[in-house]
C-alpha cells in the first residue's frame, strides 16, 4: 500500500488497483449528503424486506440481508475508490423474483434450493463481471460503444424509471397521491430547475434548500403525508443487531451447500441478462461524471471501467460468502449518483470533492439504519 497525496482524487490509500479512503481523514463530512443518506434511504433501505419473506426468511433475516447488502455497497466509494454512487441492478430484481415464482418458489417456504439456485446466479456474475475486468474486455466493451447508443441507453434507463413509477408501481403512488406528488415536484425543482439554481445563487436561503437535494421535498412530502393520514406510525425505540448469523446458516453455500450443475446451466440467461443491465448502469454513471467533469476541472476523475468490475466482482463474491442474493450489488444508484454530482458540480465551495459527497451518503448514513429500530419499525 501507499498514500498518495498529490490531488483530491488520489488522497487515500491505495491497495492494488482501489483506494481506501477513511471517513473524517480523507472524506470530509457533508451534512446535506448526511441528512440524504438517513432519509432517503430509510425510505428504501429495507425494499429487500419483503423479497426476503416472499423466499421464506423472516423479518429478522430480511433486515440481515439488507444490512449485508447496503454495507457492501457502501464499500464502493469507500473502500475501492469508485466515483459513483453504488446501488443494486434493480432493473433485473422483478425478472429474478418471476424466475423464482415460476418454479413455485416465491411462497414465503423456505427452501434451501432456493438460495442455491440464488448463489449459482451469483457466482456465475461474479466470475463474469471478474473476467471482463480482469482482462480489459468490459472496458473495450463500453468504449466501442457509439455516443448514439449510449445516449440512446441513458435516455432508455430515464424511460425505464418513469415507467416503474407511473406504470408499474402506480398502485403505490395513489396510496400517498399527495405526499408523492410533492415529493416528486419538489425534488425536480431542488435538484434540476435552472430558475430555481438562479434563485439560490443569489439567495443564502435557497441556496441552502439546494444544497440539502431531495432532503427538503421528502420533508416536507412527509409532513403532508402525516397531516393527510396518507401515512401512520407505529415505532419502537432503541437499537437492535441484525441476526447476520440465522442468515447465513440459512443461506449461505458455506452452510447450505453448492448449486447443482443444473442450477449453474439454468442460471445462465438471468445472469447475462443482469449483465446487460449493469452495462447499462456503467454508461449512465460514467455520462454523467464527464458531463460534471467538465465544470469541475480542479477534481480530476479517477473514472477506471476495469477498477468498476473488478470492485463489483469483489462486492458481489463477499456477499456470495454471507448471503447470496442476486442481484443486489450493482454499479450505480442513479437517483443518488445524479443528486450527488449535480452538487459536486456548482464548485469546490459547495463539494470540495465528490467523494466527500458519497461518502456522507453511504457510509455516515446508511450502515446505522440497519441497527436503529426507528427505521427499521
Amino acid at each position: 500500500m501507499n498514500i498518495a497525496t498529490n490531488t483530491t482524487t488520489s488522497k487515500g490509500i491505495k491497495w492494488g488497483p482501489f483506494t481506501l479512503r477513511i471517513p473524517f481523514i480523507h472524506i470530509k463530512f457533508r451534512a446535506g449528503e448526511f441528512f440524504q443518506g438517513m432519509v432517503i434511504s430509510g425510505a428504501t433501505a429495507f425494499a429487500a424486506v419483503p423479497i426476503a419473506m416472499g423466499l421464506g426468511l423472516t423479518f429478522e433475516e430480511g433486515v440481515a440481508l439488507s444490512f449485508v447488502a447496503g454495507t457492501l455497497i457502501s464499500a464502493g466509494p469507500i473502500i475501492f475508490g469508485e466515483p459513483m454512487a453504488p446501488g443494486w441492478v434493480t432493473p433485473a430484481v422483478p425478472i429474478v423474483i418471476a424466475a423464482f415464482a415460476a418454479k413455485g418458489q416465491f411462497t414465503g417456504i423456505y427452501d434451501p434450493a432456493i438460495f442455491q439456485f440464488m448463489a449459482a446466479m451469483c457466482i456465475e456474475f461474479t466470475l463474469l463481471v471478474f473476467i471482463l475486468g480482469i482482462t480489459g474486455w468490459g472496458k473495450k466493451l463500453i468504449e466501442i460503444i457509439p455516443n448514439g447508443l449510449k445516449s440512446g441507453i441513458i435516455l432508455g434507463a430515464a424511460l425505464a424509471a418513469f415507467y416503474q413509477v407511473f406504470v408499474t408501481d402506480l398502485d403505490k403512488l395513489m396510496i400517498q397521491p399527495v405526499s408523492m406528488t410533492i415529493a416528486i415536484v419538489l425534488c425536480v425543482i431542488t435538484t434540476f430547475s435552472d430558475p430555481f439554481k438562479k434563485l439560490a445563487s443569489s439567495n443564502n436561503f435557497f441556496r441552502k434548500i439546494g444544497s440539502l437535494g431531495l432532503l427538503p421535498g421528502f420533508l416536507v412530502a412527509g409532513l403532508f403525508a402525516f397531516l393527510l393520514n396518507e401515512v401512520t406510525f407505529d415505532i419502537e425505540w432503541g437499537f437492535r443487531i441484525p441476526d447476520v448469523v440465522s442468515l447465513f446458516n440459512r443461506t449461505s453455500p458455506l452452510a447450505i451447500g453448492f448449486p447443482t450443475f443444473d442450477m449453474y446451466l439454468e442460471a445462465i440467461p438471468l445472469v447475462i441478462i443482469g449483465y446487460t443491465l449493469l452495462f447499462g448502469d456503467l454508461i449512465t454513471g460514467i455520462e454523467v461524471l464527464k458531463d460534471g467533469q467538465a465544470q469541475r476541472p480542479d477534481e480530476p476523475l479517477d473514472v477506471n471501467l476495469d477498477r468498476s468490475h473488478l470492485s463489483i466482482a469483489v462486492r458481489n463474491f463477499l456477499g456470495l460468502i454471507i448471503n447470496p442474493f442476486f442481484p443486489t450489488q450493482g454499479a450505480l444508484w442513479t437517483g443518488v449518483h445524479v443528486v450527488v454530482a449535480e452538487r459536486w458540480k456548482k464548485g469546490p465551495k459547495e463539494m470540495p470533492s465528490i467523494f466527500d459527497g458519497l461518502g456522507s451518503y453511504y457510509l455516515m448514513a446508511i450502515p446505522f439504519l440497519y441497527v436503529t429500530l426507528p427505521f427499521i419499525t
